[in-house]
């Protein structure tokens, strides 16, 4: 129960945050996906059925409130939220330097999915000017700024429970 409640302030936060903060930085076009940092965190550290209900959360919400098409992010970040399940148990948790890795992966995949899956391929932008003007920053700036949120996110919901005995 402490994690839903905990997950969905942190949507609210970083919703806020990504419209108000982030959408001001100079590199705005491609800022950083923090709502894939929670769905990856939460399926990574907590496991599948956590990774898929807070990323099909984060993405609903997003979808609601920051426009595009209804379903695209709910169904992007539930994929998010259960591929970083797969790697629990097989990826150390305390492995940040991997973890960082992992996130910019997820970045790149989840930036190819929205790409395959929106309406940029039926208007034909190139794949590599996608790759080169899209992807690779926001991977790169999602790497960056996202790995500050899985160490919170990894302190209070999975580290900070072993630490606390609980």
């Amino acid at each position: 129960m402490r994690w839903r409640l905990g997950f969905a302030v942190m949507i609210l936060i970083i919703l806020i945050l990504q419209t108000t903060f982030f959408s001001r930085l100079p590199a705005a076009s491609f800022g950083p996906d923090l709502l894939l940092v929670i769905a990856f965190s939460a399926g990574f550290l907590l496991g599948r059925r956590q990774g898929l209900v807070v990323g099909f959360t984060a993405g609903f919400l997003q979808d609601i409130l920051l426009g595009g098409g209804l379903g695209l992010y709910a169904v992007s970040r539930m994929l998010t939220g259960g591929g970083a399940s797969l790697l629990q148990g097989k990826v150390y948790q305390e492995n940040f330097p991997l973890v960082t890795l992992l996130i910019f992966f997820f970045t790149m995949l989840h930036e190819l999915l929205i790409f395959l899956l929106s309406e940029q391929v039926i208007f034909r932008i190139h794949p590599l000017v996608a790759l080169l003007q899209n992807f690779l920053p926001t991977a790169v700036y999602t790497m960056l700024v996202g790995i500050l949120f899985y160490l919170l996110i990894y302190y209070l919901f999975a580290g900070g429970e072993r630490a606390h005995g609980k």
